[in-house]
């Protein structure tokens, strides 16, 4: 009957280096998800702030008169997010398109479109209304987020700048 119990011990003590290994292979497979998580989190937090340094660089371009000095406008800025500095490229805006405004849809109680009211015979104004597009690329050299954001926008200019503008192929966005 000895023998017997002897034989059982030996059978406990495999059992439990098993479960022990299997155990073992549980937390450790526990640790690399959460890494995994934790990796992905921060990437998405890095793409957020990639993307907030981006849109406050374009609002701080739309906050200007950015059509006095287009070329002025493409530049690379630095700007600090969330603790991190992000690179941010900014295109030189092209115009979308020219729509003239009629002179009938003015209202010449406002200081803005009662110096576009053109009292010729033209039913046309002296101003037109365009659409702008301006370009943010945002990058941060560590963290390795890339986001480009594109944004339009609405100015009504005079004829003569509309017409400098839309005639430079140069100022023009491409069809791409």
């Amino acid at each position: 009957m000895t023998s017997f119990r002897s034989r059982q011990r030996g059978i406990v003590l495999i059992l439990s280096l098993i479960m022990l290994m299997v155990l073992t292979l549980i937390a450790v497979s526990a640790i690399r998800l959460s890494t995994v998580n934790l990796r992905s989190v921060a990437n998405a937090q890095t793409r957020t702030e990639a993307m907030s340094a981006a849109q406050r660089t374009v609002d701080l371009i739309l906050s200007t008169n950015f059509t006095d000095n287009i070329a002025g406008t493409a530049q690379t800025l630095t700007v600090s997010e969330g603790g991190k500095s992000y690179s941010v490229v900014v295109a030189r805006p092209c115009i979308v398109r020219t729509v003239p405004v009629q002179n009938i849809s003015l209202d010449v109680s406002r200081p803005d479109d009662a110096k576009c009211l053109d009292t010729s015979t033209n039913p046309f104004s002296a101003c037109a209304d365009t659409v702008w597009q301006i370009q943010a690329t945002s990058s941060s050299g560590w963290f390795g987020a890339n986001v480009s954001i594109s944004q339009g926008t609405g100015i009504r200019m005079d004829n003569g700048a509309t017409s400098a503008y839309s005639n430079d192929a140069s100022y023009r966005c491409s069809s791409s």
